[in-house]
Order: structure tokens, then C-alpha cells, then sequence
């Protein structure tokens, strides 16, 4: 009878890191497309400021817009390949009336957007 593993555990982290890359990758672009969506748009500035970041919050702002989010969209797609294992996605919007918002302050989006695409997005991958 053969003692010990045949195949060394630690072959499998690779295998293992990669899955929880491509898992977290997911979430992170559900609800980075979902607070696109949910994003109230006059000038669409609100929307192009949804910034994906990893490993560090970002806290600049744009004055670039983006009504129909595409834009915004591929680049936090762009800023999750870079995506490495045990790694924190930060997804913000630094806008100084973005609070105001999530609070429920446009009739577009009463119930807010960050607070109820976490519930939602949440709910999709348990």
C-alpha cells in the first residue's frame, strides 16, 4: 500500500487560485454592469464615474460622460483582467452627489444603486 499523496497538493493551487480568479472576476463584472444600469443619467457623467479598481480604492473623478455606459462597461472589464487571487475589487463612484443618490435622491433610481445591486448580484451567485 502507497503512503502519502501521489499527486502533491500543492499542484492544485494553480488550478484552485484560477477558479477563484474567474469567480470573483464574475461578481465584480455583475455588479459593475448592474451599477451601470441602475445609474440615473441626466448628463451620464454619473455613469462614467463608476470606477473598477483592484487592490486599492481610486478616488479621482471624471468629467467625461457615458449615457449608454458602454464606455464605462469595457474599462472596468479592462481593470479586472488584471485580476490576481486574494486580491480586493473596488468598485466607486467619487462623485461629490454620489451619496446623495445612493440615498435615493433621483426619481431614476429611488430605492439607490451600489446598496440594492449588492442584494441583487449577491442573491444571483449564492
Amino acid at each position: 500500500m502507497a503512503k502519502g499523496w501521489s499527486v502533491p497538493p500543492s499542484l492544485f493551487m494553480d488550478e484552485v487560485e484560477g477558479a477563484l480568479v474567474e469567480r470573483i472576476r464574475a461578481i465584480a463584472t455583475a455588479m459593475h454592469g448592474e451599477i451601470i444600469s441602475r445609474s440615473p443619467v441626466d448628463t451620464g457623467r454619473f455613469r462614467r464615474n463608476n470606477i473598477v479598481s483592484i487592490g486599492a480604492p481610486v478616488f479621482s473623478t471624471t468629467l467625461e460622460v457615458d449615457k449608454d455606459g458602454a464606455e464605462t462597461r469595457a474599462e472596468g472589464i479592462a481593470a479586472l483582467s488584471a485580476l490576481k487571487p486574494y486580491t480586493v475589487v473596488y468598485i466607486q463612484n467619487n462623485l461629490p452627489y454620489a451619496e446623495r443618490l445612493e440615498n435615493g435622491h433621483s426619481g431614476q433610481a429611488p430605492a439607490g444603486i451600489y446598496g440594492i445591486t449588492f442584494i441583487g448580484v449577491s442573491e444571483d451567485f449564492r
